[in-house]
C-alpha cells in the first residue's frame, strides 16, 4: 500500500459532507501526506520511529532540508497535523461541519504530495538527499 492511496478514501469521504466523514477526511489527507514524505525520507536512508514523535521528525527534517518548496510543505503537514488532531480529538468543535475548509485541507495534502513527487525525480531528488544529509550531520554529530 502507497500513503497515496489515503489521499483517494479522503476525497470519498469529504464528497459524504457529514461531520464524521469530514473529520475522517481530513485524517485521512494528513496520513497521505505524511506516509509519502516518511515514504521518501525512507529511501534515502533516515529512520524513524514508528510513534508519535516520528511526525515532529519528518516536519523538522524537511524543514531544515534548505529548500523553500520543501520548507513550504513541511510548514503545511505541520498545519494539517493539528487540524487531524483538532477533528480527531475536540469533538465539540462545529468547524468540522464545513465541506469547503474540509476542501482546502484536502487540496494542502495535495500540494506535499505533489511537491514531495516532484523531489523524488532527479535531478531535485540530489537536492533533497544532500539538504536532508546536512540537516542530520548537524543534528547527529
Amino acid at each position: 500500500m502507497e500513503g497515496k492511496e489515503f489521499f483517494e478514501l479522503a476525497q470519498k469521504l469529504a464528497q459524504m459532507r457529514s461531520e464524521p466523514a469530514l473529520r475522517s477526511a481530513i485524517s485521512r489527507a494528513y496520513y497521505a501526506a505524511y506516509h509519502c514524505c516518511i515514504q521518501l525520507l525512507r529511501e534515502f536512508g533516515f529512520q524513524f520511529s514508528k510513534d508519535a514523535s516520528a511526525h515532529d521528525k519528518v516536519a523538522a527534517y524537511l524543514n531544515n532540508a534548505g529548500i523553500t518548496e520543501i520548507q513550504f510543505a513541511s510548514g503545511e503537514l505541520s498545519y494539517l497535523r493539528r487540524r487531524r488532531n483538532h477533528a480527531d480529538y475536540d469533538l465539540a468543535s462545529a468547524e468540522f461541519q464545513n465541506h469547503i475548509k474540509c476542501q482546502l485541507d484536502l487540496t494542502r495534502a495535495q500540494g506535499i504530495i505533489l511537491e514531495i513527487e516532484k523531489y523524488s525525480q532527479e535531478p531535485l531528488r540530489t537536492q533533497l538527499r544532500n539538504g536532508l544529509r546536512n540537516y542530520h550531520a548537524k543534528t547527529n554529530p
